[in-house]
C-alpha cells in the first residue's frame, strides 16, 4: 500500500511539472505560480462564462511588407515583435492565448481573477506600441525596415477554458466579447489603440482617450461606441 501511494504521489507530482510548464508558455509567470500555490493545475475539456478583458493586436500591412525578403528575414522580424508582444501580456498579468500568423489573442482575467483586469490589458497596449520604438530602430540597423501595429481592446462576457478535443485542446477565449475585440484591432491604424465603449468607462479613471463615434464592425448589425487611446 505504502509503495503504491508513493508512486501514485511520484505520477501526479510528474503530470503537475509537465502541465505547469505547458502553462507557462502561454501565461505570465505569477499566473502559472498562482495555479501551483492553488494545486489548481488539471486539465479538462470545458468552459466557464465570465468577465474577461481581450486584446488583440496586429501588425499592419505585414504581407506587403514581407514582399521581397527572405524566410529567415520575415522570421526574424515576427520574432522580434512577438518577443516583445509577449513579454507586454506577461509583464501585466495576461494571458497569451493564441498567434495567428503576425496577430496575437491576449485575455485579461483568466485562469485566474485579477484587480483592473481592463487596465492592464489597455497598459499592454501602450506597452506594446512603445516597445515597437525599440524595435524598429533594431529591425531597421538589421533589415533596413520598420513595422506598425494596431490595437484593439473590448471587455465583457465569454466562455473560457479548454476547448478541443482529448487528443488536441487549447486554452481559450470564445464569443462575443472576443469577435469586437477583433474587429477593434482591424480598424485600428497602425501606432493606434482602439477600445470599446465597455472599456472606457472601466479605464477612464486612469487613461485618456476621445471618442470616435459609433463604428460599424464587420458581421455585427449593431454599431459599437468606439474610443481612441491619447498617449
Amino acid at each position: 500500500l505504502a509503495l503504491k501511494i508513493l508512486t501514485e504521489y511520484a505520477s501526479e507530482r510528474i503530470r503537475k511539472h509537465q502541465i505547469l510548464s505547458v502553462f507557462r508558455t502561454y501565461m505570465a509567470p505569477q499566473v502559472v505560480d498562482e495555479l501551483s500555490r492553488q494545486n489548481n493545475y488539471r486539465i479538462e475539456l470545458g468552459g466557464r462564462s465570465c468577465d474577461i478583458a481581450v486584446l488583440f493586436v496586429d501588425i499592419r500591412g505585414f504581407t506587403s511588407l514581407s514582399e521581397g525578403m527572405t524566410a529567415e528575414e520575415v522570421v526574424d522580424i515576427l520574432n522580434h515583435y512577438l518577443g516583445n508582444v509577449t513579454n507586454a501580456i506577461f509583464k501585466n498579468g495576461g494571458t497569451l492565448d493564441k498567434f495567428i500568423g503576425d496577430a496575437v489573442m491576449a485575455i485579461y482575467n483568466a485562469p485566474i481573477d485579477i484587480d483592473d483586469y481592463c487596465d492592464k490589458a489597455v497598459q499592454t497596449a501602450f506597452d506594446i506600441i512603445e516597445s515597437m520604438q525599440a524595435v524598429n530602430r533594431e529591425l531597421k540597423e538589421i533589415h533596413g525596415r520598420e513595422i506598425a501595429c494596431g490595437v484593439g481592446v473590448h471587455c465583457g462576457k465569454a466562455v473560457v477554458g479548454n476547448i478541443g478535443c482529448q487528443y488536441r485542446m487549447d486554452y481559450t477565449a470564445i464569443g462575443d466579447t472576443v469577435n469586437i475585440a477583433e474587429r477593434l484591432e482591424s480598424l485600428a491604424k497602425g501606432g493606434e489603440i482602439l477600445i470599446s465603449g465597455e472599456v472606457y468607462e472601466q479605464v477612464r479613471e486612469h487613461y485618456q482617450a476621445e471618442p470616435i463615434g459609433e463604428q460599424s464592425l464587420k458581421g455585427r448589425q449593431d454599431k459599437v461606441e468606439v474610443y481612441r487611446m491619447l498617449f
